[in-house]
């Protein structure tokens, strides 16, 4: 199979390297008809925070792999900064493995990676829109996606919070099911809880207020987020309005004690609360948690429960693995029925034309009812004299290494003579 992936990611390139090489979506519809054209017959661009991968089939032999390096490189203005060391060089079946790695997400940063999927097709539409995409990269792109989907569907690769950040999500829409109608406050604005903060609007929670020592940086996540800024001082009286708090601050006291807490659960009525505490030193006083409906998670239960998670995602890997190499033998098939078809197809054609010209030299010497039976016994014996041969060829192709397969179908095309036209 000619089929070649050049590319680099997390496991070769630093993230100052990565983001030199990312291509927008944008930017792959404009450079990719490009690459194709001087390099390739057909290809795909895929560029993600953690990846930047081409995949395509040479024009011609001439063509080296380190050109195409060279010209992603050049394309982004990062000659220098980044190296054709960082870039790794993967052929036919191997270079599909890989993809087949990324699309059901073994070979990502974060193990089980629910967003790779839809990168990788969104990656494939740009390159059909743009015209690139032929027959075998076609059929190499949608048994990835077919195998990222069974991966989800099949394991629990993707199942179960793996980051600080996102396990405290889990752990408010378990507490509250539908964040919808929930409000949450953010104090502090360190880059764990922005993070939680923005799962937690992702996941739809309706109003979100900031406190935080730097009004400015507090106004800033106020925008990113559509929240509202507070003052320190005023996050008792909030207490009793919010459903959600993650707390990070560097304190020498508690920021929430735990008569603040009881006091506001008693003005919400007993309706539950959920106090996230990531703060090193803790931020909020422990004993909060002996108070009824009141849910408190610290940073070691969140990384206790991220470290669960991500064990058991492991686990899953060698049932992705299988999914994989099922997947994998499906694509070999196809692809060495669809080089011995064409060929098959050309005896049959050159057969059938030898026939059809040969009887038509008679046709005149026959009454229309015996050309007729002339004709389906010609046809009949060509049938099964091509019987034999057509088996043959499938079953000597299969399980040959590609270049032995390659040899002996061109022996075939030789010895018949044929041509496809």
């Amino acid at each position: 199979m000619d089929l070649l992936l050049v590319g680099l990611n997390h496991k070769t390139a630093s993230v100052e390297v990565r983001e030199k090489i990312y291509y927008t979506l944008e930017e792959t519809e404009k450079i990719l008809p490009e690459i194709v054209y001087l390099f390739l017959k057909e290809g795909v661009l895929l560029s993600t925070c953690n990846r930047t991968e081409l995949y395509g089939v040479l024009k011609s032999e001439e063509i080296k792999p380190e050109q195409l390096i060279d010209f992603l490189i050049s394309k982004k203005e990062a000659t220098g900064f980044v190296d054709p060391s960082h870039f790794y060089i993967m052929r036919s079946y191997d270079a599909i493995r890989h993809l087949l790695e990324v699309a059901s997400g073994i070979d990502s940063m974060l193990i089980g990676d629910v967003q790779i999927l839809g990168q990788v097709k969104d990656a494939y539409e740009v390159a059909v829109k743009c015209g690139v995409v032929g027959t075998l990269l076609h059929e190499v792109f949608h048994t990835a996606f077919r195998t990222g989907k069974r991966a989800k569907s099949e394991t629990s690769i993707s199942e179960g919070a793996v980051s600080v950040s996102y396990a405290a999500v889990e752990l408010a829409e378990k507490i509250f099911a539908d964040l919808s109608k929930k409000k949450g406050m953010l104090i502090g604005a360190g880059e764990t809880a922005e993070l939680t903060a923005k799962h937690l609007v992702a996941h739809g929670i309706s109003e979100l207020y900031i406190a935080n020592r730097t009004i400015e940086r507090a106004q800033k996540l106020a925008e990113q987020f559509n929240g509202k800024v507070i003052k320190l001082e005023e996050i008792p009286d909030k207490l009793a309005e919010v459903d959600i708090v993650i707390s990070s601050v560097t304190v020498d006291n508690y920021i929430l004690t735990f008569h603040q807490v009881k006091n506001a659960i008693s003005k919400r009525g007993n309706k539950p609360i959920l106090i996230i505490d990531i703060g090193v030193p803790r931020n909020v006083e422990p004993k909060i948690k002996d108070i009824e409906n009141v849910f408190l998670e610290d940073i070691d239960s969140l990384e206790s429960i991220a470290k669960s998670n991500y064990e058991r995602r492991l686990n899953e890997i060698p049932k992705v693995q299988q999914i994989i190499d099922e997947e994998l033998k499906k694509l070999i098939k196809w692809y060495e029925a669809h080089q011995v078809a064409p060929t098959i197809k050309l005896l049959r054609d050159r057969f059938e034309e030898i026939r059809r010209l040969e009887i038509e030299k008679y046709k005149n010497k026959f009454s229309p009812e015996d050309f007729e039976k002339v004709d389906a016994l010609t046809k009949s014996l060509i049938n099964k004299l091509l019987h034999t041969p057509t088996v043959n060829i499938r079953e000597s192709s299969n399980g040959k290494p590609e270049s032995e397969r390659i040899k002996f179908i061109q022996f075939v095309r030789e010895l018949f003579g044929l041509e496809q036209k």
